[in-house]
């Protein structure tokens, strides 16, 4: 009787403990396929504005937020996998240390002739924001991520 006893209880014993095992390599993989999305393409904001205009994009996860009404409720677009093939390889190519040094090309916006813009890339615990720069009119360092945001926005419409 103790035999049977002393060879239930071990291999109760090693299947649990296999079974702890195995939930511990999945929580890890899953964890690890979530750092790597995360790491590859944070939140991108788009926001321009004048005193009679507002715009702001926002996209995150294949999906775009677009926000043409100040206090508006956000539309959805979703966004399609080659624009988020393109827009990925675009965000590489952003130096996000360095966008509060860029220098806007016009100045448009000091009297009203453009709406005030931003550019922004946000990650879980810092903001990356560039300077100010006239709508339509980016730093050639980030004009084609914010037109390829802009040409995203305007499939909704």
């Amino acid at each position: 009787m103790k035999a049977i006893t002393l060879i239930v209880s071990m291999i109760v014993t090693f299947s649990s403990c296999n079974c702890q095992k195995k939930a511990v390599e999945k929580d890890n993989l899953t964890g690890e396929a979530t750092m790597k999305q995360e790491t590859v393409m944070p939140k991108l904001e788009y926001e321009a504005n004048t005193r009679g205009f507002f715009r702001r994009i926002s996209i995150a996860n294949q999906i775009a937020w677009v926000t043409n009404v100040r206090d508006g409720k956000p539309e959805e677009v979703k966004i399609s996998d080659a624009d988020w093939k393109e827009l990925v390889s675009l965000y590489k190519s952003v130096k996000k240390e360095g966008l509060a040094n860029l220098k806007a090309p016009t100045e448009q916006r000091l009297y009203d002739g453009a709406p005030m813009a931003n550019f922004r890339v946000i990650e879980k615990d810092k903001t990356f924001e560039s300077v100010t720069f006239d709508g339509g009119f980016p730093p050639v360092e980030i004009e084609k991520i914010v037109n390829k945001l802009i040409e995203i926005a305007d499939k909704k419409e």
